[in-house]
């Protein structure tokens, strides 16, 4: 299972005001809202959280396909944590390993099982346009564009499919009508997206 999130540290800060009374409360367990108020930049850290949530979440819905979002009932972790990257746990009915990236303009999540490995990579891209069609395609054009290129399968034998669930994965298939389906992650926020493969290594041969 795999999930990630993105969130754009601009767009955020327009959409919401975290400093608003009962904001942290209604969104972070008592230990995660201690860490960010003891944070040197709390801000960060609430978003951060929130897309080690958001990753754990979607990654949990994929296994259940429960679409039931209660944010204090997934408890984080942070392992290690620095001005660019940071690692953590998250709980939400499994344990779940976390990775995000941290840039003045996102964070960026991917959560996995804590046994899973490889690790799932997850890959970042800066939208040409704000409108949500023009972002969906290009964040599915670039991930294909990706896997073709780390993984020598031609562009021909690759496809996006949703289930009927709306969870994606992509489907590889070969000059003999032979399938491989890999899970897939798609998140995107403001002016940023990102995706996620979780892949045993490219195990797909010709």
């Amino acid at each position: 299972m795999i999930g990630n999130d993105i969130v754009d540290r601009a767009q955020a800060k327009r959409e919401s005001n975290w400093q608003r009374k009962g904001f942290l409360n209604k969104l972070f367990t008592p230990s995660e809202q201690q860490l960010i108020q003891s944070a040197i930049d709390p801000e960060c850290l609430v978003w951060l959280l929130w897309s080690m949530k958001e990753s754990a979440y979607k990654a949990t819905t994929r296994k259940t396909g429960k679409r039931v979002f209660n944010p204090k009932k997934i408890s984080c972790t942070l392992t290690t944590w620095s001005d660019e990257a940071a690692e953590g746990f998250v709980v939400y009915e499994e344990e779940y390993r976390t990775r995000s990236l941290i840039t003045p303009n996102y964070i960026a999540s991917v959560a996995f099982p804590a046994n899973q490995l490889p690790i799932p990579e997850q890959v970042v891209i800066l939208f040409e346009r704000a409108d949500n069609q023009h972002q969906s395609t290009q964040l599915r054009t670039s991930l294909l564009e990706h896997y073709a290129a780390v993984s020598s399968v031609a562009d021909k034998e690759l496809q996006v499919f949703s289930d009927k669930n709306g969870l994606p994965a992509l489907v590889i298939k070969n000059s003999l009508q032979e399938t491989v389906s890999l899970p897939i992650s798609i998140s995107h926020h403001g002016h940023y997206g990102a995706f996620s493969i979780a892949h045993p290594a490219y195990p797909f041969y010709h």
